[in-house]
Parts: C-alpha cells; sequence; structure tokens
C-alpha cells in the first residue's frame, strides 16, 4: 500500500511539473486564451478569455470574458461577462453573470445579483444586492438592496433603496431613501402637491404592497397616512386621529383608546409655547394681559339665540389656571313672560305683571286734553283758550287723534298709518337663499355660496370645472401610445404632438474626374488637384545627350563614346574620363578562399562563395573560423524570427537532425528535433477542457473492472487507452494527449485505491468481528 501512494504522488509530481506558471509574478490562470496577453501580477483567471488583456495587478476574474481588458486593479469578478468591458476601474466586486458588465472607469462598486449595476460606466461606491439591482443607473453612491431595485431609475446619486422593485417610474432623482416593496411614483403628478418622477431629498417609508405609510420631503415636512405620493405641507401632517400616552395606545396586552376620526387625545400635559406645563394644557402667549387663546366664531358682537341663567362664571386665578366661579348675591332667577298684553317678571319666585300697552290716544274738550292709554284715560290737562285771541279762520287750533293705526291731524292736517306694533316676537325663516323676518321685519336674499367644501368636479372633454366656481381647459392627455407618420416631407406624431418638414431629400451624388479636375454631381461643385510634382509616377527619356524625367528638369549628358573598365593593380580605370578608383587591399588568410562569381541574374549579379554561406540561398556549413567559441550567435536587436510557412503549406517545416528523410516523413509537425529537447520549461496549450482527464470523475464513467485490465494487460502488454509500442515508433508521442491519458490513468487509480481501501476496512471491520467471536468461543471452551 506505501509504495502505490508513493507511485501515485511520483506521478502527480511530475505531471504538476509539466504546467507552466504565466512569466509575470505569482499569476494563475486556467482556460483557453486567459491571460494570454496579461503584463500584470498577484492575478487569478479562470474561463475563456479571463483576463486575456489585463495590464494591472491583484484582480480575480472567474467566467467567460471576465475583466478581459482591465487596467485598473484589485477587481473581483464572478459570473460569465461580469466587468467584461472594465477599463481603468479598480476595486470593484461583482458577483453574478453580467454584473457591472459595461463599467469602465468606475471604482468601488458592489454588484451582487444578476445584472446588477449592469449599465454602470463611471459611477463609484455603488451598492447593489439582488437581481438587475440598480441596472439602469449610472450614478454614484447609491445603495439598493431588492429584485430589480429601483425599477426605473436612470441617473442619480446618493440614494438608499430597500426592498423589491421599488421606485417604480422615478426616472431621475438623488439623496432618497425608498424603503418598501413597489413604491410607484407618477409619471405625470396630476397637481403640484404629488411627488413625480423626479423626486429629489425625500424619504419614502411603504408596506410590501407598496402603500405609502410615511412621506418626508426635503424641507422636513413629514407626512404620516397622507396616501400614495402626497407632500406634506406642514412639519408634520397627518390623516386621522392620534392619540399620545402610555395608556391611550395599545402595549400587547391592552388594545388602547382609539382617538376620535382626525382627533387628538393626550394623557399628559400639553404646553403651547411653554417648555414646562403645569396644567392639562398651558398657553404661554409672551405678553401680560394676554391669554394666548382665541375663539375665532365666539366675540363679542356675537348674540346667543337663546338666554341662559346661572351664577356661575369662567375667570382666571393668580396662576393664570381658568376656573368656574360664582356671582356673589347673584340672582339666582330671573324670568320674564307675556301672555297677550300682560307682562309678568318673576325674579327668586317673586312675580309681578303689567299690562304691555297697545293702544294710546289723545283727545281736546273745551280746552282739556285727556290721554287714553290701553282705554284708560289720564287726568285732563286745560289749555290755554286762544280762541280769543284769533280772529282768523285759517290759523285755528289742531289736534292729533289715532284710531288703530291711523294717526289725524284735525282741521285738513292729514293722516298716516302706524306700522303694526313691533314688541310681538318674530321669527326667521329661509326659503332657497331668500331670509325672511316675519311681522313686517322684511327680507333678503343672500349671495350664492362660492367658497364651500360643497363642491363637486365634473369633466367633459378636456374641460375641468369645479361647481360655484370657474373651469380649465386640460391639455390633451400625452401618455397614450403616439405614432409616427409621414407624408411627403411632412413628419407628424399623433395625439397632438406637432409635426416637421423634412428638407428635400437629395438624389445620389457621384464623384468624377477630368484631367486634374474632381466634380460632384448634382450642384456640389468642383475643385482642380494641383499637377503632381513629387509622386513616384515619373518617366525617364533620353533624346540624344538629353536625359528628362517627367514633371521633373532635364540634363545634357556629355558626348562620348563606348566606355570600358580596365584595372591595374588596385585601380580601377573608366575610359572617356570616366575617372578611376583605388580598390581597398584585401588580406586572404591561407586557406580561406574567396571568388567572386557572376551568375548571370539581373537581381543578384554576383554572389560572393566560399565554404561559409547563407542559410537561405545556399547549402552549405558553418566555417568554424566564423564562429564564436564554436557558436553561430545572431543578435535579436529586439526582433523576432518568423519562419513563415504561409505560402508553403505542405513544407514549411524546422528539422534539426542528420537524417535527410525526416522533414517529409515528420507528417503535420512544423518542428522536428533529433536526438531531443532539452529546456527548462514546457508548457502545452488545451484546445478545450474536454482534452482533460476529469471525466473520469463523473458518475456515468465506465470504469474498467481490475481483473478485465488483468486480462488486458496480459494479451497486449499495455495499459488499455495507451498506444503500443509500436504505434507509438511509428506515429510519434503527442505531449498533451498522453499527458490527458496518463492523468486519466492516475484518475482511475485513485479510484481503484479508494474501492480498495473500502474493501480493507470492511475485512478489518469483519476480522475485529470475528476476532470478537473466536475469543467469546475459545471463553466457552475454557
Amino acid at each position: 500500500m506505501k509504495m502505490k501512494f508513493t507511485l501515485l504522488f511520483t506521478v502527480l509530481f511530475f505531471a504538476g511539473a509539466a504546467l507552466e506558471a504565466n512569466a509575470q509574478v505569482n499569476n494563475t490562470f486556467t482556460g483557453e486564451n486567459c491571460g494570454v496577453n496579461n503584463t500584470g501580477n498577484y492575478n487569478t483567471g479562470y474561463g475563456l478569455n479571463s483576463l486575456s488583456n489585463n495590464t494591472s495587478h491583484s484582480n480575480s476574474a472567474f467566467g467567460i470574458g471576465t475583466l478581459s481588458s482591465s487596467s485598473g486593479g484589485f477587481n473581483c469578478a464572478f459570473g460569465n461577462g461580469s466587468l467584461a468591458l472594465n477599463g481603468s476601474g479598480s476595486l470593484n466586486c461583482s458577483l453574478g453573470t453580467g454584473t457591472l458588465h459595461n463599467n469602465d472607469s468606475g471604482s468601488s462598486n458592489i454588484a451582487i445579483g444578476h445584472r446588477s449595476l449592469e449599465s454602470n460606466i463611471d459611477g463609484s461606491y455603488n451598492t447593489a444586492v439582488g437581481y438587475a439591482a440598480l441596472l439602469k443607473n449610472i450614478g454614484s453612491s447609491n445603495t439598493a438592496i431588492g429584485n430589480y431595485s429601483p425599477r426605473s431609475l436612470l441617473s442619480g446619486d446618493s440614494n438608499i433603496f430597500i426592498g423589491s422593485e421599488t421606485a417604480i417610474n422615478l426616472l431621475s432623482g438623488s439623496y432618497n431613501v425608498f424603503l418598501g416593496n413597489r413604491i410607484t411614483v407618477p409619471k405625470f403628478p396630476s397637481t403640484p402637491i404629488l411627488a413625480g418622477n423626479d423626486t429629489n431629498q425625500s424619504i419614502i417609508i411603504a408596506d410590501g404592497l407598496g402603500n405609502q405609510r410615511i412621506f418626508i420631503q426635503k424641507n422636513g415636512n413629514t407626512g404620516i397616512g397622507l396616501g400614495n405620493n402626497v407632500i406634506p405641507v406642514n412639519k408634520l401632517d397627518i390623516k386621522g386621529g392620534v392619540a399620545i400616552g402610555r395608556n391611550f395606545t395599545p402595549n400587547g396586552v391592552t388594545p388602547g383608546i382609539s382617538a376620535p376620526a382626525n382627533g387628538l387625545m393626550v394623557e399628559g400635559r400639553v404646553g403651547i409655547g411653554t417648555t414646562s406645563p403645569n396644567n392639562k394644557v398651558e398657553i404661554t402667549q409672551g405678553t401680560e394681559g394676554n391669554s394666548g387663546l382665541r375663539f375665532t366664531n365666539l366675540t363679542s358682537n356675537y348674540n346667543p339665540p337663546t338666554s341662559q341663567v346661572s351664577n356661575r362664571f369662567l375667570t382666571v386665578n393668580q396662576n393664570g389656571d381658568v376656573v368656574l366661579n360664582k356671582m356673589v348675591n347673584a340672582v339666582e332667577t330671573n324670568v320674564l313672560t307675556s301672555n297677550a298684553n300682560l307682562m309678568t317678571s318673576n325674579v327668586n319666585n317673586v312675580s309681578s305683571s303689567s299690562t304691555i300697552i297697545n293702544s294710546i290716544s289723545n283727545t281736546v274738550n273745551n280746552n282739556q286734553l285727556v290721554t287714553t292709554v290701553n282705554g284708560v284715560a289720564s287726568a285732563p290737562v286745560n289749555l290755554t283758550d286762544i280762541s280769543g285771541l284769533d280772529t282768523s279762520t285759517t290759523n285755528e287750533l289742531q289736534t292729533l287723534s289715532q284710531s288703530g293705526n291711523t294717526i289725524t291731524l284735525s282741521n285738513g292736517g292729514g293722516s298716516f298709518n302706524l306700522p303694526t306694533f313691533t314688541d310681538i316676537p318674530q321669527t326667521i325663516s329661509q326659503t332657497g337663499n331668500t331670509i325672511t323676518l316675519s311681522n313686517g321685519g322684511g327680507s333678503f336674499t343672500l349671495p350664492t355660496p362660492v367658497d364651500t367644501d360643497a363642491q363637486s368636479l365634473a369633466l367633459s372633454g378636456n374641460t375641468l370645472s369645479i361647481s360655484n366656481g370657474n373651469s380649465v381647459t386640460l391639455p390633451t392627455y400625452v401618455d397614450v401610445p403616439q405614432t409616427i407618420s409621414q407624408t411627403g416631407n411632412t413628419v407628424t406624431l399623433s395625439n397632438g404632438g406637432g409635426s416637421f418638414t423634412l428638407p428635400s431629400p437629395q438624389a445620389p451624388q457621384t464623384l468624377s474626374q477630368t484631367g486634374n479636375t474632381i466634380t460632384l454631381s448634382n450642384g456640389g461643385g468642383s475643385f482642380t488637384l494641383p499637377t503632381p510634382i513629387d509622386t513616384d509616377e515619373q518617366t525617364l527619356s533620353l533624346t540624344g545627350n538629353v536625359l528628362h524625367i517627367s514633371n521633373g528638369n532635364s540634363v545634357v549628358l556629355p558626348n562620348h563614346g563606348p566606355q570600358s573598365i580596365t584595372q591595374n593593380g588596385a585601380i580601377v580605370t573608366l575610359s572617356n574620363g570616366g575617372g578611376s578608383i583605388t580598390l581597398q587591399s584585401t588580406i586572404v588568410t591561407a586557406g580561406n578562399n574567396v571568388s567572386i562569381l557572376g551568375n548571370g541574374s539581373a537581381g543578384t549579379p554576383y554572389v560572393v562563395s566560399s565554404t561559409d554561406t547563407s542559410l537561405y540561398a545556399d547549402n552549405g556549413n558553418i566555417n568554424p573560423a566564423t564562429t564564436v567559441n564554436g557558436n553561430r550567435v545572431v543578435s535579436m536587436n529586439g526582433s523576432n524570427i518568423w519562419f513563415n510557412s504561409g505560402s508553403s503549406q505542405p513544407n514549411g517545416k524546422v528539422y534539426i537532425g542528420s537524417t535527410a528523410s525526416y522533414p517529409s516523413t515528420s507528417g503535420n509537425y512544423k518542428l522536428y528535433v533529433e536526438g531531443g529537447i532539452l529546456t527548462e520549461k514546457v508548457k502545452v496549450a488545451l484546445r478545450s477542457t474536454a482534452n482533460w482527464a476529469d471525466y473520469v470523475f463523473e458518475k456515468n464513467y465506465d470504469l474498467m473492472p481490475l481483473k478485465n485490465v488483468e486480462e488486458y494487460i496480459a494479451k497486449h502488454k499495455h495499459l488499455p487507452g495507451i498506444d503500443s509500442a509500436s504505434e507509438l515508433a511509428k506515429n510519434g508521442l503527442d505531449l498533451a494527449e498522453m499527458q490527458s491519458k496518463h492523468m486519466a490513468k492516475i484518475e482511475e487509480m485513485m479510484l481503484y485505491i479508494i474501492e480498495q481501501n473500502k474493501t480493507i476496512e470492511k475485512n478489518i471491520k469483519d476480522i475485529e468481528e470475528l476476532k470478537k467471536q473466536v475469543k467469546v468461543l475459545t471463553a466457552n471452551e475454557d
């Protein structure tokens, strides 16, 4: 058993040695093209194309295309497409498919959940938890917890959203706090006191169904129970009753007391203008002699319709407390009644009566004036007799007399009717808007009420009217689906959206050239190109001794006959005044021959030939005399060597060895080295994960029983699934394929060991049980 484990770990060690770490420091990459062009350090990548072009450090990427071109560091991306387009953004953490997919320069973001923060580009310090949280927003410093939260936000900063699919229709807004599921604001608020799609600096708390319970506006005004999106106008607006006090509110044992509808109950003291009230209600107005309490509809001008008889009154004591006092020596009772013409007064149960005056008349008889009241004549009053003093018949004494309501002046003085006696009880009645006072008291008409609560709204077409008020014309509703249509050059938006006229379409234009003139059709104009004077399209012509270059100048060549070259020692001379040159001396070391051969080719008229020729122009041997310590040194000078086999697909191979036939028999392999390769590291790329042996550990893997393995080895003299020596000698050894097969056998060996270990453990258990039984049997024999 010990030897098997030693063999296993030895195989695993050599298998691991075949894998290569990236050339940078402490990087780990797994997957096709994972980290292929990475230049950063301390990165971990797993998945196709993850971190493929990364240039920064300390990034962790798991999934297809994660952080593929990142220049920012310290990012964590888990999930296909997570941080796929990240540029300079750093310190981001994304967990889920498509999270922070479009992020470029945003930093310090946290996205947990499929597609969360998907549209963010340069926003920073955002936290999104939940499917599609902060999906569309591109702002900064936002926090969203819940699926699809916020539902519609496109731009905004420093918001907090907690709840599933909350902030519906909120398109832009900052510094908000929304707590609750499916909180919805209207797209187009119907009144200015409703929050809309651009709400800012507001706090909305709702229940799980989206019913808003508390609304706190940016100025601190707070509304409780006002309804969805209603903006409070006071520091505290409450719709419904309010109860304050320990004994008034429920405590889990007692249900509490319901406050009056829209009313207020306070168990303790209430101070208005004071911080330390000494009574249930204390008002401090601040000015001596002023209570701070006013009854708007109960003033000194009010005349109550009924009389109240009491000897008690409200007043204040020395502390300012309102108290009820009794008047000193106050009359207990004082009742005044009438019956016909008799009036009775009852004071403290003592009655007295008097006849009410209904009629009064004056009569003169023989210069005596008698006044009669209610039929009772007074004592006569003697009038001075002046008849003897006046002899005129037109200036006689006149007397007043009354008969019923008619007053008459004697001697033709005329008469008039008195109004009906008004001390009879009168009543007020109303018919419609007309108020009437009985007994001739007259009447008047009330104005039609125009400012009451009994008003109703009516909508007719686009006209909105209020009863007893005015009306307004509403604009055409704009949330109905609109369509665009075109008639000729006119584009129209339905439902009153207006229209505009497009400019006349231009016909297709073409470019043409005539000589140096470039013309654009359909009135596009033309321009003339300058004559080319500095191009490569020039030609030489020779006329006589004149050599001319097109678009250039010309020179006159001297007249001369044929010229010849002669050499005298190191001097080479051109005849007919062609001059001469002196060749440099060439020193040839003994044993090294130099020859210049003309091969007749126009491209290479001369070839320098020796025993050390070009690798690419001729076959030959390296001259040991031209090597350095036996090596031919080629300096790369920052460049690469590329053996381009594109134009030689059947061949294009590189062979190092001594057998000439190998290049044509090495199959499709481009490099063959006879005698082996000695190198520090070899990395073999896998085409896909299917080329590795992890499939052995799948549940449906058909593991060959050891007995069958033994039979196979006895028959074929090699392991199942491994090529024989003859096949390998014929076809060669594919390192990647063979490494994968070896790993498969190692994993199969591990499965065999596990099964063997289970069998051993079972056998040990059975042996221990048998030992116990033997011990019992042995004890019985004794």
